[in-house]
């Protein structure tokens, strides 16, 4: 019976915590594109594929251990004149053909001073081998979990902080842990940093600067309290 209403006495605040842990990225990754414009569609094929193999061709060159190239996408659409309003009726009369092949380049588990160097190295060879399209280079963890759990022992303790400072404000005791849970985090725990944007062709060298990327992790919880 004392056990039933010491119970019923205890009651519920819920508070939410948040950490993050920076790291040096170990990876990066980058999209280089070349697209053609011929007057036939073979021509816009061959010139597309000769152009990815000088890609492919310069970015092995460079020697870099464990760098990941490969030809990702093709694609070819033809190019319609323009129209004017008593065009509209006709079928559209293609002119030529647009085509554009895609390589992606990878490389993971590098220190950052490796990164540094060879980002710079790889857009540097895409564009003078033929590039005239790049998604900038991005940089990651290979494997954010570890950063991630990190992340979220310490937004455990924010919460206790946060739990604390109520039940002191507002002449409250805690006794225990009620629940606790993960309220979400940011890309699934995978982080990355856009370190370059849009570059345009015959650039000259690419002074690139990894930053350190941030791991956050947010937690909800609920801790029993009973008053003083």
């Amino acid at each position: 019976m004392n056990t039933m209403a010491k119970s019923t006495d205890l009651q519920v605040v819920e508070v939410e915590g948040a950490g993050t842990v920076s790291l040096p990225p170990d990876s990066l990754r980058t999209n280089v594109s070349v697209e053609v414009r011929c007057e036939s569609l073979e021509a816009a094929r061959e010139e597309a594929a000769a152009k990815t193999r000088a890609i492919i061709e310069a970015l092995e060159r460079l020697q870099i251990p464990s760098l990941q190239v490969r030809n990702v996408d093709v694609s070819v659409s033809p190019i319609s004149e323009g129209e004017t309003a008593r065009e509209r009726v006709a079928p559209p009369r293609i002119i030529g053909y647009e085509a554009t092949s895609t390589v992606s380049v990878i490389l993971e588990g590098a220190p950052i001073d490796v990164l540094r160097v060879e980002s710079s190295r790889i857009l540097e060879a895409a564009l003078s081998a033929g590039a005239n399209q790049t998604s900038g280079i991005r940089f990651f963890l290979r494997a954010p979990q570890e950063a991630y759990r990190a992340a979220l022992k310490a937004s455990i303790a924010d919460a206790e902080r946060n739990a604390g400072a109520i039940a002191e404000a507002a002449k409250i005791k805690l006794v225990g842990w009620r629940s606790v849970s993960s309220a979400g985090d940011e890309d699934g725990g995978r982080a990355w940093q856009m370190a370059a944007g849009r570059i345009g062709p015959r650039s000259t060298t690419f002074p690139i600067e990894p930053g350190e990327i941030q791991v956050t992790a947010t937690v909800r919880a609920r801790f029993r309290f009973a008053k003083r």
